[in-house]
């Protein structure tokens, strides 16, 4: 059972349906007439932020289709095909700035975006307790952060829009240097760190915390290799003693250990059986195979076969490593044709009722991420650093169910380069995060995504400028104001 109570579409919802485009008709009309008369008003503005979050055009389909899909993971072919054009256009690295699902992530966040200013507008003018009125601020301020990070990572430059959306007056905005944008999602990070709480009563539990905030913080330092910084706010956390890793993999990924030991934050989704669900995930169905490869069984279901795995990702688990099972189904009894029967296999509910009504929480940050971040980053400050080696062998050696404070023979080989020990970073990371969306902001922070992409299949021609999405078209066709990344 869920405890974040953001599954009911709050009686809010139609003055928050956000903006298409940044220029369209705004979010929040009639906002400060209507609304935000009280603190559940502002509970209701904060719960519509994460609703938004669970949608299936960020973490609930699109955000791995990117990084999955978009990477060496995942590729359709060899006998699967999509008639998906968004995402086998993505697979294919020939998506376009009139691609839907280019479009529709960047709509989708700044949707959000719109709800967070309305929430940090209004609610500071409700008169309720003021500890409960700094963590929804904090919680605006942690999504809106969120959203500008995946923004700026996959779009480069993108317009800052702090201000609620309450009128249809100054609406073309320009795009904002890479660098500004950056500092502005730091600025989000560090409020919510100050003011979000460590942790919540069970029925709130879901909620952004201060180790969320610290997480994301860590993870915007390490991207712009500010190593002495995300070191300090990764060591920050394990010194919290609020986090721990699971002693084996698999319980990672089990329904009833979400947002526990090892979670720092997760996109929350609940499984609702034969009553119908709007509120659950899609992973466990979409990624199942079909009833052609695997026949279901009595009154169960076939799945969509989505992120096909590639050989390339299967064949990169060291002999023993007991995560490759765990992320990975291979299905020796699959149709001749289907070349590579390899499926994502991570995410599992044997209750869910059909492909959409899957249970399982979607993990934005979790404590093995934090280990490795500080692993990464004291080691290009101290190379051979022994707590950067300890970091990376615990989550190393919970790989194999070993204990984590003792040597294995599992663990990494000392003396490496500055080089051997990024690419042992990379490969770590790929095997321990497989299909949690990371692989394609990893590929890009350590500049490899071209390299990757053509070890794992040549014939997919990936380009340099690649390495960014466009900007939608649809957005430059109204805001003259924005320019196009280029290659597009």
């Amino acid at each position: 059972m869920k405890n974040l109570n953001i599954y009911i579409v709050c009686l809010l919802s139609a003055v928050w349906l956000a903006c298409a485009k940044l220029e369209q008709v705004p979010d929040g009309i009639n906002t400060t007439d209507n609304l935000f008369k009280s603190e559940s008003d502002a509970r209701a503005a904060v719960n519509a932020m994460y609703s938004s979050l669970g949608s299936p055009d960020i973490y609930n389909q699109f955000n791995e289709t990117i990084q999955s899909q978009g990477t060496d993971d995942a590729e359709w072919g060899f006998g699967r095909n999509t008639s998906n054009v968004d995402k086998l256009a993505m697979d294919k690295f020939s998506f376009t700035a009139t691609s839907d699902l280019v479009y529709r992530y960047w709509e989708v966040h700044y949707r959000n975006i719109n709800r967070a200013n309305i929430a940090l507008k209004h609610i500071p003018q409700i008169d309720f307790a003021e500890e409960k009125r700094a963590q929804y601020l904090g919680e605006a301020h942690f999504i809106r952060g969120l959203m500008y990070f995946n923004l700026v990572r996959l779009y480069g430059a993108v317009p800052i829009v702090l201000e609620a959306t309450e009128s249809l007056d100054d609406l073309q905005i320009a795009r904002a240097p890479i660098e500004t944008v950056y500092e502005q999602i730091v600025a989000d990070f560090v409020f919510a760190k100050e003011h979000l709480p460590l942790n919540y009563e069970t029925a709130e539990l879901g909620r952004a915390t201060k180790g969320a905030a610290m997480a994301l913080l860590t993870k915007v330092y390490l991207t712009n290799k500010g190593y002495q910084q995300a070191v300090n706010e990764a060591k920050e956390i394990t010194d919290m003693g609020q986090y721990n890793l699971w002693p084996s993999y698999k319980e990672v990924f089990e329904i009833t250990n979400e947002n526990k030991v090892e979670s720092i934050f997760e996109i929350q989704y609940l499984s609702l059986g034969a009553s119908g669900n709007t509120n659950g995930s899609s992973y466990a169905g979409y990624f199942k195979p079909s009833a052609l490869v695997i026949p279901p069984p009595p009154d169960g279901f076939g799945g969509f076969g989505d992120n096909p795995v590639t050989l390339n990702h299967f064949q990169a688990y060291p002999e023993g490593d007991l995560r490759r099972d765990v992320n990975v189904l291979h299905v020796p009894a699959a149709p001749a044709s289907i070349r590579y029967p390899y499926y994502v296999n991570k995410y599992q509910d044997p209750d869910a009722f059909n492909v959409d009504d899957g249970g399982n929480n979607y993990y934005i940050a979790r404590y093995a991420d934090v280990l490795l971040m500080y692993a990464e980053a004291l080691h290009e400050l101290q190379p051979g650093s022994v707590e950067a080696y300890d970091a990376f062998n615990q989550v190393r050696r919970r790989a194999y169910s070993l204990p984590l404070s003792l040597a294995s023979d599992h663990d990494l080989t000392p003396g490496l380069s500055v080089e051997q020990f990024r690419d042992s970073i990379l490969l770590e990371r790929r095997l321990e995060f497989a299909f949690e969306g990371h692989r394609r902001f990893d590929l890009l922070r350590m500049g490899k995504l071209k390299e990757a992409m053509n070890r794992q299949d040549p014939t997919v021609t990936v380009q340099d400028w690649h390495v960014l999405l466009p900007v939608p078209q649809d957005e430059l066709m109204v805001n003259p104001l924005l320019d196009q990344n280029e290659g597009y």
